[in-house]
């Protein structure tokens, strides 16, 4: 999972613009000055601005802390380096920094703030990364906001040592705290780059889909945010579990983690530890990186009071109005046709046995019926599964509140227009970081797609003169935005196959529970 979702970072992390001078009059921050880089058309960027200490030695594996307050003007010029992963060419377990785009011309300007979450399966990706690019969105007055945040056993492991030492009694869920800092700190300092800290936009796309997510349903983030934004919503059978039980599709959280790391320290040798923490806290981020292990939310009463689904489902989350969706084909990035199933009996056979006594009402959506469909029924199940199942969950939750809802459905593939529009290809269109050569018609895409964000993260409705009427979305209708070379409408997109999903779902929790 780690592999297919990476994003692999270039050696040479460029920008859209080039720079031209430091800017001469500093910011002030809560813990000190900062001044940018000013580059074309009068926007200015601040690259690798810290929002919280780094979580090394003692911090490993702790909410994060206050950043150490500096003197004299610090130069944000530079990007932070990424958080532990397989690729990066720079990256750290030091690597809690933001970036800062803006063309505000005063601190007075009070212009909408988004606020971007990388995705990469909470496992890879980085800010640096040429295709978020927050150039475009500063071009069009928004504050845009880039944030690192830990991943991998770093970010989401929980371990029962590690919730008996937490005053809560919880471990995990570190890379959502991070976000939560991250927010604090744009309420705290973010008006100093003429943004507004009352018209706050959250939004990320898979890992930072699933990021959106777990903010919406945290009471810790209630108020630091006034929109959400969620791209193709990372939310899996096995990527949300419970910190101390099994929940009928993982077993708990500490019990994950407290496999990983056992399995780790007996591969290492040490075996007669006298302080297990001091231990673990001792161990390399090779040693970390090379564990067996997969991430997940814990919903560990305290990020996450219950399940995000229980939450979702009794109103209990925040209320913010909402814009989300899928591409039409999510499925292809993970699913190819010499991996896939050989034989239909291959298919059937193992998914029954996946899918067990609480998930025969999937067979007549996902199991196909000539080997010439094989292929794209495994594509659509991929989609659903991951995507557009949590996808629907928050946008039904959120529609019924006042909330203004709103879904889209994205069809545009930048290497095939004949294709459907795989896992993360809306990103370069959202961001205006298309390649050079790409057609016009790909422009036009892309300014409409990004015109539509930030009308919403001004105003909380994409809807303004110029563009394409965008229906508003219930449960009922499940009205929603076709977005590609032309611009439709479409109502209740895959209901039948997200239906019996949901029973699935819904059931297997509930058995796990009695």
């Amino acid at each position: 999972m780690k592999n297919l979702l990476a994003i692999v970072l270039s050696a040479a992390l460029v920008l859209v613009a080039t720079p031209s001078l430091a800017v001469d009059d500093p910011v002030e921050l809560t813990y000190g000055q900062v001044s940018g880089v000013e580059l074309e058309n009068g926007v200015t960027v601040f690259r690798g601005i810290p929002f919280a200490a780094p979580p090394v030695g003692d911090l490993r594996w702790r909410p994060p802390q206050p950043p150490t307050p500096w003197q004299g003007v610090r130069t944000a010029d530079t990007f932070g380096p990424a958080c532990v992963q397989g690729r990066a060419q720079l990256m750290s377990e030091d690597c809690l920094y933001l970036n800062v785009w803006t063309k505000a011309d005063s601190a007075d300007a009070n212009l909408p703030v988004m606020v971007w979450i990388h995705g990469g399966g909470w496992s890879s990706g980085a800010t640096a990364s040429s295709t978020y690019d927050g150039f475009g969105f500063a071009e069009k007055n928004v504050v845009l906001v880039s944030v690192n945040y830990r991943m991998n056993a770093f970010g989401f492991m929980a371990h029962p040592a590690l919730s008996a030492e937490s005053a809560r009694g919880v471990s995990g869920n570190y890379g959502i705290l991070d976000h939560v800092a991250a927010l604090e700190w744009v309420r705290d300092n973010v008006s100093g780059f003429g943004g507004d800290p009352g018209n706050v936009t959250i939004f990320g796309e898979s890992a930072g889909g699933a990021s959106i997510y777990a903010l919406l349903a945290t009471p810790l983030a209630k108020g630091l945010f006034h929109r959400a934004i969620s791209e193709s919503t990372w939310i899996t059978p096995t990527n949300v579990a419970h910190l101390t039980r099994p929940n009928g599709f993982s077993d708990s959280a500490e019990e994950r983690g407290r496999r990983a790391i056992a399995d780790k320290l007996a591969e290492l040798g040490d075996t007669t530890h006298d302080d297990l923490l001091e231990a673990m806290r001792a161990m390399t981020a090779d040693d970390l990186m090379d564990m067996r292990f997969s991430v997940s939310l814990a919903e560990d009463g305290w990020v996450l009071p219950t399940s995000p689904a229980e939450i979702f489902r009794a109103g209990a989350h925040n209320v913010v109005p909402l814009l989300a969706g899928v591409n039409n084909g999510e499925g292809l990035m993970f699913v190819r046709p010499e991996r896939t199933f050989a034989t239909l009996d291959e298919q059937k056979q193992a998914r029954l046995a996946e899918w067990g006594e609480h998930g025969r009402g999937l067979a007549d959506h996902y199991l196909a019926t000539t080997g010439a469909a094989l292929y794209a029924s495994e594509v659509d199940y991929n989609t659903d599964l991951w995507f557009a199942r949590p996808n629907r969950e928050i946008l039904n939750a959120m529609s019924k509140t006042q909330a203004n809802t709103f879904m889209y459905l994205f069809t545009r593939n930048l290497r095939d227009p004949s294709e459907r529009a795989p896992h993360a290809m809306e990103l370069r269109y959202v961001f205006q970081t298309l390649p050079d050569d790409a057609s016009e018609a790909d422009r036009r895409v892309s300014d409409q797609i990004s015109d539509y964000w930030v009308a919403f993260a001004t105003n909380g409705n994409p809807n303004r003169d110029g563009l394409p009427a965008w229906p508003g979305y219930d449960a009922e209708l499940q009205a929603h935005q076709i977005i590609g070379a032309e611009v439709t409408q479409g109502t209740g997109f895959r209901r039948a196959e997200l239906d019996a999903m949901d029973r699935y779902f819904a059931e297997t929790y509930a058995g796990a529970k009695r």
